[in-house]
């Protein structure tokens, strides 16, 4: 267990970076300070219990792009005012007692504009299970067995961090709060699978569809994508995936080589991209060789990439 203070809004964003991920705090109360308390650390997952003055924070798609993420955060809004969250689309109340899963592959932004306390646990996404796919949702006490137990979870680790008695094994609690952290993970992914009302909802071709596009979307850069490791995420055939594919008028691999075309496109307009060279534009956007890439992107576009480099007006998107 290791306490952090921060007496001022740039200590604080740097405090936020450290423990979190790269993010810029917008703004804070005039007067500030905030307190966080870092416990039930792992290689894999890890608890923060923090406590604030009023501010507002924010993870950019740039913020993204400069500092790969592939966690989750649970967090429980244990206590203070309301604030409001924005994440994957949506622009969500958050009062105390809910709680809520990002994704730190997409942006977000939270805003309190009173002191707050709130339990984070850190996941990566391969030991999330189907909590994934939930992300941005917050969970309120009649959203049934899952909002419910979220939050008794959290708040249980919080019980498990009070002050270590004088000759006891620090080493010991700290490596019980972490198995108890991964298995309550498992219990968490469990009973979402067995909630039916939320399974049919997310197993709606539309709902399947979206989860599926935003893993390509955070993925598309690894060279081995493919569809059977969309299915594979989204626990569903690679038949049915197929299905809902189809019904939005492509395929799951025609997905996966258009976001990455529409990447490279990208890069190769970009002003900041201007000398690298074609072949490591294709690496980036997930392409394994340059034979490729180059003519899969003179299939959709017309030209070969450098011609499209040639023509295209430079911007300064990075």
């Amino acid at each position: 267990m290791i306490d952090y203070t921060a007496n001022s809004a740039d200590a604080w964003e740097a405090l936020c970076v450290e423990q979190f991920q790269l993010c810029s705090l917008d703004w804070a109360a005039p007067t500030f300070d905030a307190g966080l308390r870092a416990s039930a650390s792992s290689a894999q997952l890890s608890l923060r219990l923090l406590t604030s003055g009023p501010f507002g924070v924010s993870r950019s798609a740039r913020d993204i792009r400069r500092h790969d993420s592939d966690d989750l955060m649970v967090v429980l809004h244990d206590a203070g005012a309301g604030g409001h969250l924005e994440h994957k689309g949506r622009r969500s109340e958050l009062r105390p007692g809910d709680a809520v899963i990002i994704d730190t592959t997409r942006p977000y932004a939270f805003d309190f504009p009173q002191p707050i306390q709130q339990v984070v646990l850190k996941v990566p996404h391969e030991l999330a299970g189907r909590l994934a796919p939930d992300a941005g949702r917050v969970f309120h006490a009649s959203d049934g067995p899952l909002g419910r137990v979220l939050r008794t979870i959290l708040r249980e680790f919080a019980e498990l961090d009070e002050p270590i008695p004088f000759g006891s094994n620090q080493t010991n609690q700290s490596l019980e709060a972490t198995s108890l952290a991964v298995a309550a993970v498992d219990l968490l992914s469990a009973i979402y699978a067995s909630d039916s009302t939320r399974n049919s909802e997310l197993l709606g071709h539309a709902a399947l569809l979206k989860s599926g596009q935003d893993f390509v979307r955070t993925r598309f850069r690894d060279p081995a994508l493919t569809p059977s490791l969309i299915a594979d995420y989204l626990r569903v055939s690679p038949r049915l995936l197929a299905q809902v594919f189809s019904q939005a008028g492509t395929t799951p691999a025609s997905y996966i080589r258009d976001v990455r075309l529409e990447e490279a496109a990208r890069l190769l307009r970009s002003t900041y991209h201007r000398d690298v060279p074609i072949f490591d534009v294709g690496l980036r956007v997930g392409f394994a060789d340059a034979t490729t890439f180059t003519r899969a992107f003179k299939r959709v576009h017309g030209v070969v990439p450098s011609e499209f480099r040639a023509a295209a007006p430079a911007v300064t998107a990075v």
